[in-house]
């Protein structure tokens, strides 16, 4: 007995044995975040909410009720809506972008061709620019801090229009056939990227000369872009989510090429970069979820849930607030970004999504055109064992959670045995 006591090496060795695997499965497993969403909150708005912009100068935050042909003014910190801006349009505002430097809210009218001017410090309506025809179908809309300029996408006339305060300024054309959509700016080379969903491309604006520099290929359907801004790997890179092909092109700003696609299921459509985290947040218009990217290293970290039909993205940076336009419920959904629930899909999904005035060509879609004109596109797809969920793991997933766990406990439990064992058998030896 006195020789077993005294060469205790292999209870040792088995003991760290043991911790080292229970360490091991608990570092492999799964990280899926609970889906707690109790952090989130909702604020009630007008009808169709669709675009959404934040306001430096004031805290707040500037939506265009489609429906409705409002704009409701929510205050940041109180996430309330304060003011309610009448455009004197019967509907479809569609777009918001904020002029930094002066306050000034635009809004695109999709239907009528013309931009809306609101007062940021009284929120009243101050001017309304014609820039095309009304079957132009005016969307996307952008602030070119460089040259203090607002351009609005053309959606029919594929061209991108300059406004100066409240005068047109220039007029730079896309091409034909390409149902451009959406702009974003990059300040890192003042480009304009502009999405074009029919040709499934964007198309690239030089923002100092207004020509039209290049277009670079990208994924089915791109809607809406965001440019990495953050001291990293992708700063000045732009980030396009492409609607119907379920993923997130990454453009190199330098090269003008598309370096790598992210896959991120539901439909993904409106973008918006978190410069405080380098993270970019996407609705899935298709899932009821807000997808975050992590930007250093361009993986997928999880899914928020959102309302239904998750639609356009603010980014609040002195609140750290995300708020995303519900569509279908009239309403706009808080996400505090310091305090986010995330969790994984393993599920194969089927999804009906509208994106708005425009054709959306797919050979796995049917799209039918509604009386406001926008598109109703029904896309089935299998997404595999590799893709993300909107809301919850799979069963296999818990299961597996469930029998990491139990290990972990086992050999801990066992450990502690061995420990306890040991302790006696050295007590009965020096007794004896």
């Amino acid at each position: 007995m006195k020789n077993r006591i005294e060469h205790p090496r292999h209870l040792h060795i088995l003991l760290f044995v043991l911790l080292f695997l229970a360490l091991a499965a608990i570092s492999k497993s799964p990280q899926i975040i609970s889906a707690d969403v109790s952090t989130t909150s909702t604020i009630q708005v007008g009808n169709g909410p669709n675009g959404i912009a934040f306001d430096p100068l004031n805290g707040n935050l500037y939506l265009a009720n489609y429906e409705t042909g409002t704009v409701s003014v929510i205050n940041g910190t109180t996430n309330s809506v304060v003011a309610t801006v009448n455009l004197n349009i019967p509907r479809s505002p569609w777009e918001v972008a904020v002029n930094p430097s002066n306050g000034y809210v635009y809004v695109t009218d999709t239907d009528s061709g013309t931009v809306s001017i609101i007062d940021g410090q009284n929120n009243s309506l101050m001017a309304t620019v014609t820039v095309e025809e009304d079957d132009d179908h005016i969307n996307g809309i952008v602030f070119d801090s460089y040259n203090q300029e607002m351009y609005v996408v053309e959606v029919v006339a594929d061209s991108v229009v300059g406004i100066n305060n409240s005068s047109i300024a220039a007029e730079v054309g896309l091409g034909s056939t390409l149902d451009s959509w959406a702009v974003a700016y990059d300040p890192v080379d003042e480009g304009l990227y502009v999405t074009n969903m029919g040709s499934d491309s964007v198309s690239l604006v030089n923002g100092t000369t207004d020509e039209l520099v290049s277009i670079i290929p990208v994924g089915e359907n791109p809607a809406y872009a965001a440019v990495d801004t953050f001291a990293g790997p992708n700063y000045g890179n732009i980030f396009v989510t492409n609607y119907l092909s379920n993923t997130v092109s990454v453009i190199d700003w330098t090269t003008n090429n598309v370096v790598r696609n992210i896959s991120v299921s539901g439909n993904p459509k409106s973008i918006v970069f978190d410069s405080e985290n380098g993270n970019f947040y996407v609705s899935n218009y298709g899932s009821g979820t807000v997808a975050v990217i992590d930007g250093n290293n361009d993986s997928v970290l999880g899914y928020a849930k959102a309302g239904r039909e998750p639609n356009i993205l603010a980014f609040d940076p002195l609140n750290h607030d995300l708020y995303v336009t519900n569509f279908g419920d009239s309403s706009v959904t808080v996400i505090p970004t310091d305090s986010m629930t995330l969790t994984l899909q393993t599920e194969s999904e089927s999804s009906t999504a509208s994106i708005g005035p425009v054709t959306v060509n797919d050979a796995n879609a049917t799209t039918s055109t509604t009386p406001d004109n926008s598109q109703t596109t029904t896309t089935s797809r299998t997404l595999g064992n590799s893709s993300l969920s909107a809301i919850s793991a799979s069963s296999s997933s818990k299961q597996e959670i469930i029998l990491v766990s139990a290990f972990a406990i086992g050999s801990v439990l066992i450990a502690i045995a061995f420990i306890a064992f040991r302790k006696r058998s050295v007590t009965r030896f020096r007794l004896s």
